[in-house]
């Protein structure tokens, strides 16, 4: 059975894209981070969360000569890029809540506006202008304290205004039905067997 590399150690979401493989009877075993040894760090100084999912997938596609999926996800707040030109918040594991509600002190809830964007890219090691990418977003508010039990990313600030909770707060059908991640990795999926087998003829073509 094929292999590829999935740049993440939560292994929830490790296997969410086994299941989701395992659904469209594509025989491919997912890995992690935690099965590579010595594994070069993630990539969260690009300007934008798809040139770091890119430039992850290709230095991890490269180290390890496997096929790659990296994604890159965090929030950009409209208030913050135009006054004072702060980079988007990159969900990468140390999330600074406090940070960014400091940066936000005192402003008001009409200029909280945010948006939550996810950009996943496979990559063939060796094959890199071959690329597939998939890229989606979520408009929303930062609320002014965190609400909801999950800790996960900011989810606990984020607002999404039709339902009047954060993403925190949402039952998981809730999230489902609005989830920009889930569509944008079922994009991807979509059109992974033709890419998967288009990269493994020119891999042996190039032998």
């Amino acid at each position: 059975m094929d292999s590829l590399l999935f740049t993440t150690y939560d292994q929830n979401k490790i296997n969410e894209l086994q299941d989701k493989l395992n659904k469209l009877d594509i025989p491919i075993k997912v890995m992690g981070l935690a099965e590579v040894d010595y594994a070069p760090q993630k990539s969260y100084s690009e300007v934008t969360f798809l040139s770091n999912a890119r430039s992850t997938a290709h230095r991890l596609a490269e180290f390890t000569n496997l096929p790659t999926l990296s994604e890159s996800s965090g929030i950009s707040v409209d208030y913050l890029i135009n006054s004072l030109g702060i980079l988007p918040y990159h969900h990468n594991g140390q999330d600074d809540k406090a940070k960014l509600l400091g940066d936000l002190g005192g402003i008001p809830s009409e200029k909280r506006t945010a948006s939550y964007y996810t950009a996943f890219v496979f990559t063939w090691p060796g094959q890199e202008s071959n690329d597939i990418v998939s890229a989606g977003r979520i408009s929303g508010l930062i609320a002014k304290y965190p609400h909801g039990s999950s800790n996960y990313g900011y989810d606990s600030l984020f607002v999404v205004p039709e339902l009047g909770k954060t993403l925190a707060e949402m039952s998981l059908n809730e999230r489902n039905a609005i989830s920009h991640r889930n569509s944008t990795l079922n994009k991807l999926l979509n059109d992974l067997p033709d890419w998967w087998k288009a990269q493994k003829s020119v891999q042996a073509i190039n032998r």
